[in-house]
């Protein structure tokens, strides 16, 4: 890292928006990325001007934890606080307040920490209701009113950036709908992939085709965080713009321009009328339900057929001097998009798959969490095991030792054991393993009982991982992170064991 350069921290560094915002300020930022799961884009995880931090934001000990990383020579100047969750079920999900609430507040305590000179909070005009009016525009002003999970928890991150600004300066970006020239935005991939595809949906429209709302390409998004820290002197403690173009594109409008392009024609859209549309999804989703593969379209989805969500971000422009580039609004881009989806199928697939799952948490990061917040209670349960009275003859050795000295070995095991499930990186245990079997052979500890009580210490951790609720249904998942790990470990064990003995038996002969 540079002292002459400014310090961002980025949370949520390996999604979409944030990996595209690392690749655009890696020259003239030193950056720390914050992210749950691998960077996406592997080709700066070396750069030295790039510290890449891995942590769950909903969980406080373990961003904490991982926040030490920060170096006091190179202070973070801004937190980026991308991080969050979202999927289009529109059921409730306890991750939106895991995550988007609590981890944002996680992660405003740590600021208070970091002494930064601002915090720029990424919200969504999804947030705010659908205008009742047809001459209503979405404002700066406008507030975060929407009733469903996603957009209470993004009020809610509003309201906390707000009460935390008399400590550092905060700015709340509302995005609009964020793409790329791979797309790279849900539901735009899957309207282009029906429409473009020679089935029986591929020229269906719910209702008048009229439903629109305001899209933002990432290259200008990327240039508002820009402008904000550039200009943060200047602007006010709190403040809340738009990430916008000028104006929403409609569903007819889409389908009009892509079949053009695509086939060299444009084709002509088949208006479903809304209870029709009502009826489809919902059998669709039924019969997906039944055999566990639902369709992307829900029902949900037709209370906003035909609304529209215009924006007018002016305040926004003034106060940033920020204009969206007119050739990257979404009706010129969408000749690129499809350029990319002809000539290059797979990695049109792979990036917007990539974009979707990205919202999901992954296992192993669930797995950690639960880990960690069981840590002591596993510790002792195992601990206590092995030194029970009843068991001191599968572990005679095992009992000649002080009970503060195997719960610090268990406890290193178990540590080694979490890293591994949070980084899926388990040469790290591999290495631990050989180094407490040339101890305990020291120790003149037998084979079979360092085998016997590693084995023992995995199955109690499995044990309480399938019992705990949040892990529910995960059972595959926790063998596979839990088990497969301590194979690696006793096959260590029993290895370094055989070397050992040769070598004595070299020495001897």
């Amino acid at each position: 890292m540079r002292k002459n350069q400014q310090t961002i921290l980025i949370t949520g560094a390996s999604g979409f928006i944030g990996s595209y915002l690392v690749g655009r300020v890696r020259d003239n930022y030193n950056i720390y990325v914050l992210s749950r799961r691998r960077p996406r884009t592997f080709d700066y995880v070396s750069d030295p001007k790039i510290k890449w931090i891995q942590a769950d934001i909903g969980s406080t000990s373990g961003l904490k934890e991982a926040l030490k990383n920060i170096n006091s020579t190179f202070p973070v100047d801004f937190i980026i606080h991308l991080a969050g969750f979202y999927d289009f079920n529109y059921d409730h999900n306890p991750e939106y307040e895991r995550t988007n609430v609590k981890g944002t507040k996680n992660i405003l305590e740590e600021a208070k920490k970091l002494k930064i000179k601002r915090f720029i909070f990424a919200s969504s005009v999804a947030a705010c209701d659908f205008p009742r009016k047809n001459n209503e525009r979405i404002t700066e002003k406008t507030p975060a009113d929407a009733k469903f999970d996603y957009a209470i928890s993004k009020r809610k991150g509003e309201e906390m950036v707000t009460e935390y600004s008399k400590h550092f300066n905060c700015t709340i970006v509302r995005f609009a709908a964020a793409f790329s020239d791979w797309c790279e935005y849900g539901p735009l991939y899957i309207f282009l992939n029906t429409w473009l595809n020679r089935n029986w949906k591929s020229r269906i429209l719910g209702g008048k085709g009229k439903s629109a709302i305001p899209y933002i390409h990432i290259h200008c998004l990327i240039n508002l965080l820009v402008e904000v820290m550039e200009r943060t002197e200047e602007l006010p403690k709190i403040d809340t713009y738009i990430a916008s173009g000028s104006n929403s594109v409609s569903h007819e409008e889409l389908f009009d321009l892509s079949t053009r392009f695509f086939y060299g024609e444009s084709k002509k859209p088949i208006h479903m009328p809304k209870l029709i549309s009502f009826m489809g999804l919902v059998g669709m989703d039924l019969i997906g339900r039944l055999f566990d593969k639902r369709p992307f379209e829900r029902p949900w989805m037709i209370r906003y057929v035909d609304k529209q969500m215009v924006v007018d971000n002016s305040y926004t422009r003034e106060q940033l001097n920020w204009y969206p580039t007119k050739r990257f609004v979404l009706p010129r881009r969408l000749l690129f998009m499809i350029e990319h989806m002809k000539s290059y199928p797979f990695e049109w697939q792979k990036r917007n798959a990539l974009a979707m799952k990205l919202r999901k948490v992954s296992p192993n990061f669930m797995i950690y969490e639960t880990l960690d917040r069981l840590r002591d209670k596993i510790i002792k349960k195992c601990v206590d095991y092995i030194l029970a009275d009843e068991n001191i003859d599968q572990f005679p050795n095992y009992h000649t030792l002080e009970r503060t000295s195997l719960i610090k070995d268990t406890r290193t095991l178990y540590q080694f054991l979490s890293v591994a499930v949070r980084a899926k990186d388990r040469m790290s245990t591999i290495l631990y393993a050989r180094e407490i079997a040339h101890i305990r052979e020291k120790q003149n500890f037998k084979l079979e009982e360092i085998l016997y009580a590693v084995q023992v210490i995995g199955n109690i951790i499995q044990e309480e991982l399938v019992q705990e609720e949040s892990l529910k249904g995960m059972s595959h998942e926790i063998y596979d992170e839990i088990n497969f790990t301590f194979q690696l470990v006793l096959d260590e064990i029993e290895g370094t064991f055989e070397v050992i003995r040769r070598h004595k038996e070299f020495k001897t002969s």
